[in-house]
C-alpha cells in the first residue's frame, strides 16, 4: 500500500489546505497568498544571563511550506527553534501556532500539548530500542495496529518495513535521520522542527538524506523549518530563507532573491562566495573594474561597493576587459579561478577619471575547463546580468 499525502494528516483541522507533492509545489518565488499563516512570531526576545540572544524576531511560516533559518553559530538560530518547540519561554513577545498563542505575556503551552515534532542533529534514537520500537514509542496504538503503522512510516521515508527489527547502530547516519523523521512524524505534528539534522552526515550523505527528508515533508504536507548553517543547504532545501544574525533576522526572502539580492554586504558574503568592487553609481549603472554593470533600484548614489556572484563573470573573447590568473582551486565539475584585472591606464594622454576605479582588484570567477585558467593566462571577461550596491565601505 502506498500512503498517500494526506495519511499523516488524518483528522487535522488543517487537512483542507494539503497540497499535492510535485515539482509545482515549490517555486523559487515564496508567495503565501494560497496558504495562512500556520507559525507566527512577533517581536520575540530571550536573555541568558547578561546575554541577549534574540532581539526581537517577527517571522511568519506559511501553511504547508518550508521555511530555513540560517545564520553563523551564536547567532540565535537554536534558541529560536527550542521556543517555538515549547523547550523554553521568551521573556518578551507572542508565538502563534494555526492562529492560537502558545507563547506570550500571559499565556504557555508547554512543549507536549504543541502538535510540534522535533529532529535533533544527531537523531536522539534510543539505542536499546528496535527501529519499530523507536518509531512507535508515544504511540497509543498497540500490537498489529502498531506494527502496521511503523511500516507506513518507514515506506514513508524510503524504508523497506523490514528495518523495523532492527537497531540504530545496525543503520548507516542516513538511515537513522529518516528513522528519527518517522518518529517524529507518527504523532501527526503540525509543524516539524529540523536542528542541523544533516550536520553530522558525509557530503554525498547529506545531499541524498536531505532530499529523501524535504520530499518526505513536502508529501505530507508538514509545515517545516530547518535550522542550518550551511548556506547551501538552506537554499536548496526551502522555499523560504531567513538569514539571522546577531539576533535578528537580517533578510526573509525565497532562496532566489536573498541569493540574488541580498540586503545587505554581511548577508551577501555569508550566502556564498561574493565579488566585492569599488565603483561609482550613476541612476542604474554602475562603473567599476568590470565596465559599466546595470542595477536593479539602487537605493543610493555616487560612491558604493557593488557586489557580483562569481558565476556572473565569465571569460569571454571578444571583451576588452582583460585580467591574468594568479592561481587556482580545482573541484572537479568547476574550478575556482581566482584572477587580477588590468589596471586603469592613468598617464597624461589619459587622466584619471575621479569617479573611475584604478582597477587592479584580486576576483575571485568559477570555470567548468581547468586546463583554460592556467596561472599567467591573460583572459577576456565580461559579465552577465545585474550587480547589487551598498553603501561605501573603504
Amino acid at each position: 500500500m502506498t500512503t498517500q499525502p494526506h495519511d499523516i494528516r488524518q483528522g487535522s483541522r488543517h487537512s483542507a489546505v494539503l497540497r499535492p507533492a510535485g515539482p509545482s509545489s515549490r517555486t523559487f518565488v515564496h508567495d503565501s497568498s494560497d496558504a495562512p499563516d500556520h507559525l507566527e512570531i512577533t517581536d520575540v526576545r530571550k536573555r541568558y544571563g547578561g546575554t541577549e540572544v534574540l532581539k526581537g524576531v517577527d517571522l511568519s511560516v506559511a501553511q504547508g511550506r518550508t521555511t530555513a533559518i540560517v545564520g553563523p553559530s551564536g547567532s540565535g538560530k537554536t534558541t529560536l527553534l527550542r521556543l517555538i518547540a515549547g523547550f523554553s519561554a521568551p521573556d518578551a513577545g507572542r508565538i502563534a501556532l494555526g492562529g492560537a498563542e502558545v507563547a506570550g505575556p500571559e499565556k504557555w503551552v508547554p512543549a507536549h500539548k504543541r502538535s510540534v515534532g522535533y529532529v535533533a542533529q544527531d537523531g536522539a534514537l534510543f539505542p536499546h530500542l528496535s527501529v519499530g520500537a523507536n518509531i512507535a514509542f508515544g504511540l497509543p496504538l498497540r500490537g498489529k495496529a502498531a506494527a502496521r503503522r511503523v511500516g507506513e512510516l518507514l515506506e514513508m521515508v524510503s524504508m523497506d518495513a523490514s528495518y523495523a527489527k532492527r537497531r540504530p547502530h545496525q543503520l548507516s547516519g542516513g538511515q537513522q535521520q529518516r528513522v528519527a523523521l518517522a518518529r517524529a512524524l507518527a504523532r501527526q505534528p503540525e509543524l516539524m522542527l529540523l536542528d542541523e539534522p544533516f550536520s553530522a552526515l558525509d557530503a554525498g550523505l547529506r545531499v541524498a538524506t536531505r532530499r529523501a527528508v524535504s520530499k518526505t515533508l513536502e508529501q505530507a504536507g508538514v509545515t517545516t523549518i530547518l535550522v542550518t548553517h550551511d548556506q547551501a543547504e538552506a537554499l536548496s532545501f526551502a522555499d523560504q530563507v531567513a538569514v539571522m544574525r546577531d539576533g535578528k533576522l537580517a533578510q526573509i526572502g525565497s532562496p532566489f532573491v536573498v541569493y540574488t539580492r541580498p540586503a545587505d554586504r554581511a548577508t551577501a558574503e555569508f550566502l556564498g562566495d561574493a565579488v566585492i568592487l569599488e565603483a561609482w553609481l550613476e541612476g542604474s549603472l554602475a562603473l567599476c573594474s568590470l565596465g559599466g554593470i546595470p542595477v536593479r533600484m539602487p537605493k543610493v548614489q555616487g560612491k558604493v561597493n557593488l557586489m557580483l556572484r562569481p558565476e556572473q563573470i565569465r571569460i569571454s573573447s571578444g571583451s576588452s576587459i582583460r585580467g591574468r590568473v594568479v592561481d587556482t582551486d580545482y573541484f572537479g565539475p568547476e574550478t575556482t579561478v581566482r584572477i587580477q584585472l588590468e589596471p586603469i591606464l592613468v598617464d597624461a594622454e589619459h587622466p584619471r577619471d575621479p569617479h573611475q576605479p584604478v582597477g587592479g582588484e584580486v576576483i575571485n570567477i568559477r570555470h567548468w575547463n581547468a586546463m583554460l585558467a592556467r596561472p599567467g593566462t591573460e583572459l577576456f571577461l565580461k559579465v552577465v546580468g545585474e550587480g547589487v550596491v551598498f553603501p561605501w565601505q573603504g
